[in-house]
């Protein structure tokens, strides 16, 4: 958090933890300056306290707020903004837990690009005060930890979606050819009123890459193929994608392709393939998906494809029995 000067005011903002017990914390109107007329106020409230100093009572998620010291006249001399910050799993601004998280993160290729999104409970809503990241790297023993900031081999520049509900980065010294030693370390420090929470997300690249979903052509009546999302990295052959081909045949067909088992779980097909081409039959829908190749990362979403060829015969059919019948008339 960074201090700013404004109209020769000085207004920091100062975070403290607590962990249930009272907490107190000093503040200090302006350095030795010390007046017995100087007065305190704690948002719009004026505190009996007066002189230089002032203790702040912090216990649980109460005692925030912005304390404003002024001279007899009433004119202000400082203000400062009290945050708190309390570990409380049970009252988390955001949807998750430790276990589960509480951002989803995600890229769509190897470019440097990377989202998170989060949800807010129905209870509380917030604001991002403050995004950081760092780089860090972990020794065979998994005790030792190398961290490096955007001085170092990464430089990440993050943004605040205008929803609110996540945030957008890109590591501008990311090389997609290089393997990756260092997990990215994205923090998340996200207030309402004057609460303050953290939440942390750690990963690899490789470990939340999800691909676009694929396109499907037809090449004749018994055969399609797909193509590589525009947005993969490109050449494939050192990016290559695997594929997972469902086909789903008779009435489960309506539930589409996202209705995995059980509702598909008897007529339904799952094939794992590297190659673009499939053979399809009548009656048959087709769902396609894709995966990193070299690591078992997110698949993308389905690309659905339904073969009609019946049914385009039997509607030719109706349209020439009606032209016909026209004739005739």
């Amino acid at each position: 958090f960074i201090a700013r000067l404004h109209k020769c005011v000085l207004s920091p903002v100062v975070v403290v933890n607590v962990d249930g017990s009272l907490v107190q914390h000093p503040l200090t109107c302006l350095g030795s300056f010390n007046r017995e007329e100087e007065g305190w106020r704690r948002d719009n409230d004026w505190e009996k306290k007066k002189g230089n100093s002032f203790l702040v009572n912090l216990e649980e998620r109460t005692g925030g707020g912005i304390f404003t010291c002024h001279s007899l006249d009433r004119t202000l001399l400082k203000n400062t903004t009290v945050l708190v910050k309390h570990m409380d799993e049970q009252k988390r601004i955001l949807e998750g837990s430790t276990t589960t998280g509480y951002m989803k993160c995600s890229t769509r290729n190897y470019q440097g690009e990377f989202h998170c999104s989060w949800k807010f409970t129905t209870k509380r809503v917030g604001n991002v005060m403050s995004v950081r990241n760092i780089s860090c790297s972990v020794d065979a023993s998994g005790q030792q930890w190398t961290c490096s900031s955007s001085s170092g081999q990464s430089d990440i520049m993050c943004s605040v979606n205008s929803s609110g509900l996540g945030v957008s980065c890109v590591d501008r010294q990311y090389c997609p050819y290089a393997e990756e030693t260092d997990r990215i370390t994205l923090t998340i420090y996200m207030r309402t009123n004057y609460l303050l929470e953290e939440y942390s997300q750690r990963f690899y690249l490789s470990e939340i890459v999800k691909p676009d979903k694929v396109s499907i052509n037809k090449v004749n009546s018994s055969t399609i193929e797909w193509r590589y999302p525009v947005s993969w990295n490109s050449p494939t052959s050192y990016f290559p994608l695997s594929f997972q081909v469902k086909e789903i045949k008779g009435r489960e067909r309506k539930n589409g392709c996202t209705c995995d088992s059980p509702c598909t779980k008897v007529r339904t097909t799952v094939h794992t393939t590297k190659s673009s081409q499939w053979s399809v039959k009548a009656k048959v829908m087709v769902c396609v998906r894709a995966q990193d190749a070299l690591c078992d990362s997110h698949w993308s979403d389905w690309t659905e494809y339904r073969h009609n060829k019946g049914n385009q015969r039997r509607k030719q059919e109706k349209k020439k029995e009606q032209k016909q019948k026209f004739v005739s008339q």
